[in-house]
């Protein structure tokens, strides 16, 4: 707020501080609602798919469940950062986008997946190596601690994909394609996820319940650089462009180029 009241007394006009430039418009209303869709079904279904695990879990008695538990919420590190990095880049691809500065967006992606896929590759070789370690900090049973390490192992190998899901997701979002965001959310959680859950119980039982995450998220993976590929190949409206010119002809101002 200090922000805008700043640059209004500068004369920004792209950042009026007056009542009446913040009204919602029926296409503001639908772009927020269609873009925060995706993200709140993200908290609904991962906690279904929740539900769905551990009822499978659960049928290998309470120390798989207290096993899987403490792994999960270590392997949560590693997610939670990639989250982060993604979502903390999405606004300069969006930025990007409404400019028109296509490379420059395809660099911030492309670097960002980089970063992301080299982050989860790190913390892999460190649960992998630590997987037991890490569950002493937690536990005092060895048996426990052995199988704790154990999943662990299993579920950090889906941390170099999750570089390449968030970011895809981000950037969907950020394009403001949410379709596209949705998909990705249903799929994850819904559509591979708890039939995969199913399928791999059947063959693998416990193993396969655990291993669950790292083959559906890899299988994820590859279905988001698909999509990434054919949506980048795909002409680019000029819808933004023309949003971005009514807007400035709101303002009183209409600019060759924004100030940096």
């Amino acid at each position: 707020m200090f922000c805008m009241i700043g640059e209004d007394r500068k004369g920004n006009q792209l950042v009026p501080w007056t009542p009446k430039r913040f009204s919602p418009n029926g296409v503001m209303i639908r772009s927020v609602v269609s873009i925060g869709i995706p993200g709140a079904l993200i908290t609904v279904l991962m906690s279904v798919s929740n539900i769905v695990l551990n009822n499978y879990i659960h049928l290998y008695g309470s120390d798989a469940v207290a096993s899987y538990g403490i792994a999960y919420k270590i392997d949560l590190i590693p997610i939670l950062l990639s989250v982060g990095l993604s979502q903390g880049v999405a606004p300069l691809v969006g930025y990007c986008y409404g400019e028109n500065e296509e490379k420059r967006m395809s660099d911030i992606v492309k670097r960002t997946t980089l970063y992301g896929v080299l982050m989860g590759g790190m913390f892999t070789a460190a649960f992998v190596l630590l997987g037991e370690p890490l569950a002493s900090i937690f536990l005092q049973d060895n048996v426990l601690i052995a199988q704790t390490g154990y999943f662990l192992k299993i579920l950090c190998l889906s941390a170099p994909m999750l570089g390449i899901i968030n970011m895809m997701t981000s950037y969907f979002q950020a394009l403001g394609k949410a379709v596209k965001s949705l998909t990705i959310t249903i799929l994850r959680n819904a559509v591979l996820f708890i039939p995969g859950v199913m399928i791999l119980n059947h063959f693998w039982k416990l193993n396969g319940v655990i291993a669950a995450q790292p083959v559906v998220e890899t299988a994820l993976a590859i279905i988001c650089i698909l999509m990434y590929v054919i949506d980048v190949k795909l002409p680019r409206h000029k819808s933004t462009a023309a949003w971005r010119g009514r807007c400035c002809h709101r303002a009183g101002h209409l600019p060759s180029h924004p100030r940096r």
